[in-house]
């Protein structure tokens, strides 16, 4: 999508949701325009009724210019308004639009590639500063037309004043190269833009400020968070001195002209072949010239935030449309037979050159559930993220009853996952909406989320709530707030929310929970696992750090390096004496010291 069918696209936007600002818009805009002409025209009546002592004409040209200039000048203010209000309504479904196109792209590569996070910190919640940007030029347009219209009149009095127009190029142009120089300024600086603003959170948002008070870290962050903003005003005040400077040369090329035209103004006062009238036609033509195209330059100007975000919006759908090319349809399965299987996968995270997977051959059988282990760095995350199809694999593939899991839709793929992460969300809705969101499909119906609060171990968290499943989350919204350990519980049981998964992800689900706590929460998770793999053949992928639960799963794989170092039951893998049975030691002499 180009620049123009943007533009096309928000204006024929409008005028489906909106038909009747539309039509006010142009009825102002098409009155302004009638306007500007009928008022230097009726100025040139009233001076030559004047001298001719034609009072009655006086009195006509009189009201003529009185209403022209009101409706000049209100009829400005009124459109403004108009625009106004198509800005804040046309910016909903804009920013409707880029979280769709956001939230529809498969798997979470975009959202941790710096170039993409820049483009979508220029676009994020700019709806209506890219609604605006087409009316605003739609508004220059009706500036131009007014101009063109001055232009007339001046070549039906004086032709010789037309050269003003050619003087008009370099005005416009010029300043139109610097407004380019300062979208170019926007996007260098986006990523220190995003630097900046997450200094800023860590100075001001709750949690991280607790590490920061207690680091003494806060005078260091506030210098860092300054260096980087004086770095962004750098950049950009080189764009705008720079735009400043050709503004400058275009205006001086023609304010030279305008005083050469008030000259040969005057000179054809003193020579008897202008009267009066028409100089006064000719002053103000020149003056309201000279406004029109400083009212174009202007728009211009108003336009720099909105081109910007609008070449982010477009980067983003050009980016969707691309995505969703090559996307195939293969069917997801009722239920697995055969499992899962990574065959031959090597995996590097786009833009890097660093393998975190390398030559991974793994089957995790229908119904198992299977435990991943390892050190930090040992490529753990790396694998869930590939069984989620929140990325693909470099090389090989992950197959899913021998069906390419690259050619199953993702939307597909994830309404038959269910996952409690590490670092869950926090849902800062009534406790009855943060546990439903886990299936939309299910978020309304008692039984569902009673079940899934108990798989979850919450219901004594539940029932010790003020309102139970009807209590506001969150200290910022005037709500309950929870403990690290209550919240993931309350994660878990949103992951329980799906009752025929075929993947079960569980990564460190306990990670805030006491050794005893963890341990009755992990026997429950096995024998669930075990009911859903009975059921539906679900995998159920376990993540953890903590060998003392780990032992209970069908399968344990230890990763170690990017690659698969073991694998068995734990009995296997203790007999074994490796990487595993090291581990588990070492880990046991720590919980009994």
């Amino acid at each position: 999508m180009t620049r123009g069918q943007a533009l096309r696209w928000l204006l024929g936007l409008s005028w489906q949701r909106h038909r009747g600002w539309v039509v006010a818009f142009a009825v102002l805009a098409a009155a302004d325009v009638l306007a500007t002409g009928t008022f230097a025209l009726t100025l040139r009546m009233l001076i030559q009724s004047a001298l001719d002592e034609h009072m009655r004409d006086a009195l006509i040209a009189t009201a003529g210019a009185a209403l022209s200039y009101a409706v000049t000048v209100v009829g400005a203010s009124a459109r403004l308004n108009v625009v106004n209000l198509l800005d804040e309504a046309i910016g909903v479904d804009l920013d409707e639009r880029i979280l769709g196109l956001i939230a529809g792209l498969d798997g979470i590569e975009h959202l941790e590639r710096p170039e993409y996070a820049d483009r979508i910190a220029m676009v994020r919640g700019s709806g209506d500063v890219i609604a605006r940007c087409g009316w605003v030029l739609l508004d220059g347009v009706t500036m131009l037309v007014r101009l063109c219209v001055v232009l007339a009149i001046l070549a039906m009095t004086a032709p010789v004043l037309l050269v003003l127009a050619l003087l008009l190029v370099p005005a416009l142009w010029l300043p139109r190269r610097g407004q380019h120089g300062i979208r170019k300024a926007a996007v260098a600086v986006a990523q220190d833009v995003r630097q900046a603003e997450h200094i800023q959170a860590l100075l001001t948002e709750a949690t991280p400020n607790m590490e920061v008070r207690i680091a003494g870290a806060g005078p260091r962050l506030r210098s860092q968070g300054r260096d980087v903003w004086d770095r962004i005003i750098r950049t950009q005040a080189r764009a705008q001195w720079v735009s400043a400077g050709l503004g400058i040369a275009g205006w001086a090329v023609f304010s030279l002209g305008y005083v050469t035209a008030l000259l040969l103004i005057v000179r054809d006062v003193s020579s008897g072949r202008a009267q009066p009238g028409d100089v006064l036609l000719l002053v103000t033509l020149t003056n309201t010239l000279r406004a029109q195209a400083e009212g174009v330059v202007r728009s211009l100007q108003r336009t720099t935030d909105g081109m910007s975000a609008l070449d982010a919006f477009l980067w983003l759908e050009d980016h969707a449309a691309a995505y969703r090319t090559g996307v195939a349809e293969a069917r997801v399965p009722d239920r697995l037979t055969d499992g899962i299987t990574l065959d031959g996968v090597s995996f590097r995270y786009p833009g890097t050159d660093t393998w975190v997977l390398k030559g991974i051959d793994l089957h995790l059988p229908a119904g198992a559930t299977v435990a991943v282990v390892g050190e930090h760095g040992a490529g753990k995350t790396s694998i869930v993220k590939l069984l989620a199809k929140f990325y693909e694999p470099t090389e090989g593939a992950v197959l899913v009853d021998g069906v390419r899991l690259n050619d199953i839709p993702a939307r597909h793929w994830w309404s038959r996952t269910t996952a409690n992460f590490q670092d869950f969300a926090r849902f800062l809705f009534l406790v009855r909406e943060s546990v439903g969101v886990g299936d939309l499909t299910a978020a309304d119906q008692p039984d569902r989320l009673a079940r899934a609060i108990a798989d979850g171990d919450a219901e004594e968290i539940v029932a010790g709530l003020p309102d139970g499943l009807d209590t506001q989350l969150g200290r910022v919204f005037d709500g309950k707030e929870l403990s690290t350990g209550q919240w993931q519980r309350v994660a878990l049981s949103r992951a329980h929310m799906r009752t025929a998964p075929l993947l079960c992800v569980i990564d460190e689900p306990t990670a805030s929970l006491d050794p005893r706590s963890e341990y009755a929460v992990y026997r429950r998770q096995m024998a669930l696992a075990k009911t859903l793999g009975e059921r539906c053949g679900t995998v159920t992928l376990v993540v953890s750090h903590r060998f003392s639960t780990v032992q209970m799963a069908d399968l344990i794989v230890v990763v170690e390096g990017g690659s698969v170092a073991e694998m068995g039951d734990h009995k296997e893998l203790m007999a074994l004496g490796g990487v595993y049975a090291d581990l588990f030691r070492m880990q046991a002499v720590a919980y009994r010291n």
